[in-house]
């Protein structure tokens, strides 16, 4: 006889799996859309949520922390082998232009890149209408090294891999606002020695950037100045999650590019590849988020 038809028999409730367990609290607390798409796959459970509302997201990360789930952006690159929730954050869209002189957005990590260039941002013309501002965030950033402010990225609001809430921008002497997290003061510091490393110079050499994580954001070509927020660009999904970009515009990545850097050498790449890794160790100890697929 099987297991269910004798449980059903005897009058007791077939065991739920952990994975079972966590979707079904995933769904009772969350407002959006929650889809299991099965355990039984070759690299574990998989399933997926639209949240309707911030709150669903902080829902989401307390659970995957609790199941050992991965929190993952959709349609991002990362890889993760075992339990892993994809979030699509197309419903949380808003965008905002912000009073002053100089013209500034707030947007959250689902608005269509085609929203933003109709907005004013001519960063993001030519760029795939549909792709949400999270995924161009997370996509590969061409930039040339310490030029990470041709992206127009002022400052991003991040829910980073411990649950704490951060806000990354400017940093420096003239910037007053803090390093209000114990993560972020253990995080920078950390940082900052890494930018200083021979890797981080084998990085930089040629003009181009090698590395995935844009380290280079920590020692930025005058007049910019260093900006936090940078450290996410090209992220893949992998060091946090984005709940708001400060944005401004700036020309497009075409005119803004200053010419073609020379292809990386071998060297320049390895190097990338183990400052990668160290970035990824220092962001995410515990995995929380996924693993960057690399393909350079």
């Amino acid at each position: 006889m099987q297991p269910s038809r004798r449980a059903f028999l005897l009058g007791r409730r077939p065991v739920q799996t952990p994975w079972a367990r966590f979707i079904q609290r995933l769904t009772l607390l969350c407002q959006g859309a929650v889809r299991d798409l099965g355990e039984a796959g070759a690299d574990g459970p998989r399933g997926w949520l639209a949240p309707a509302r911030e709150g669903d997201l902080a829902h989401a990360r307390a659970l995957c922390a609790e199941y050992g789930v991965a929190l993952a952006l959709d349609g991002a690159e990362g890889t993760a082998v075992g339990p892993c929730l994809r979030v699509d954050p197309a419903n949380l869209s808003g965008l905002a232009r912000l009073a002053g002189d100089t013209p500034r957005w707030r947007a959250q990590p689902g608005v269509p890149l085609a929203v933003l260039a109709q907005a004013g941002l001519r960063q993001f013309d030519g760029l795939p209408g549909a792709m949400t501002l999270a995924e161009w965030l997370a996509a590969p950033a061409a930039w040339p090294a310490g030029r990470c402010a041709q992206s127009g990225v002022l400052a991003a609001d991040v829910v980073l891999a411990d649950g704490v809430e951060e806000t990354l921008g400017p940093f420096g002497e003239s910037d007053e606002r803090p390093l209000r997290s114990a993560t972020l003061q253990r995080l920078v510091p950390a940082l900052f020695q890494l930018s200083t490393g021979p890797d981080a110079a084998a990085c930089a050499v040629g003009g181009a950037w090698a590395g995935r994580y844009r380290l280079d954001a920590l020692r930025p070509q005058a007049p910019a100045t260093v900006n936090l927020a940078h450290l996410l660009l090209g992220h893949g999904g992998t060091l946090a999650w984005v709940q708001e970009v400060l944005l401004t515009a700036v020309p497009a990545a075409g005119e803004a590019a200053g010419g073609d850097a020379p292809p990386l050498d071998d060297a320049a790449r390895e190097a990338g590849r183990r400052l990668d890794a160290r970035i990824k160790a220092l962001f995410d100890p515990d995995g929380r988020f996924p693993l960057l697929a690399f393909a350079q």
